[in-house]
């Protein structure tokens, strides 16, 4: 069977899990009191909604985070295999300026109309 050693790994690491989950109940204390069944521990009674509504800023600014969070992920190991990539000429040095001016371009857009502005 081809994926006998892949099943096999599967089921010890189902075994393990639940064994670990097992053991965990057997030495857990379980006394539970009334305190500790309120759904704020901390002593501080809840007030208002638990829902807040956050400015859309910062979603904005996370997204560009992200955004350039991936070019660094593209453009790392690009970088550390350029050397064998020149042998195919400046197709890989030009398609990645287009990827970097890509991305500036996105940067000056955000930055033109005001979402990089924290306050």
């Amino acid at each position: 069977m081809e994926y006998g050693m892949l099943l096999m790994f599967l089921g010890f690491a189902v075994f393990f899990v639940a064994a670990a989950l097992f053991a965990n109940w057997l030495v857990m204390p379980h006394n539970p009191t009334e305190e500790k069944n309120k759904i704020y521990e901390c002593g501080v009674d809840p007030e208002g909604g638990a829902h807040v509504r956050y400015n859309i800023r910062f979603y904005v600014f996370a997204l560009m985070y992200v955004i350039f969070a991936v070019e660094a992920a593209f453009l790392i190991p690009w970088a550390v295999v350029y050397k064998k990539l020149a042998v195919m000429g400046w197709f890989p040095l030009v398609e990645a300026v287009i990827f970097i001016f890509i991305l500036v371009l996105g940067l000056a857009y955000a930055w033109k109309k005001g979402e990089l502005k924290w306050a």
